[in-house]
């Protein structure tokens, strides 16, 4: 029983960690938030989500390419929350489950 609750804590602890809100109500999007080239997660206002590689940023829009490889032009007033992939933090949170698994007497 104590197995499937670590296990079903570290799936989820995984899925969490995998992204890291880059932009959101509480931290604004400034003009050096976005990294180019880099591939982000953004919802706008309207609740849709698209998944994109940001190719540049000005005052008014973000433009990015979609994952179908078409250019998006993404207003900035419209943007609600953005979400960047960490693999690091992924990578850790895996090592440390398996770790609890192995180290953990049950």
């Amino acid at each position: 029983m104590k197995k499937r609750v670590f296990v079903s804590a570290g799936i989820f602890l995984l899925l969490v960690s995998c992204q890291t809100q880059v932009v959101n109500q509480v931290k604004p999007l400034h003009d050096n938030t976005l990294e180019l080239y880099q591939k982000y997660t953004i919802q706008t206002n309207d609740s849709k989500i698209q998944k994109v590689q940001v190719l540049k940023t000005d005052s008014e829009n973000i433009y990015a390419k979609d994952k179908n490889g078409q250019n998006v032009t993404i207003p900035r007033k419209e943007v609600h929350e953005i979400k960047k992939f960490d693999l690091l933090a992924s990578v850790a949170i895996i090592a440390a489950a398996i770790a609890a698994l192995v180290f953990i007497p049950v």
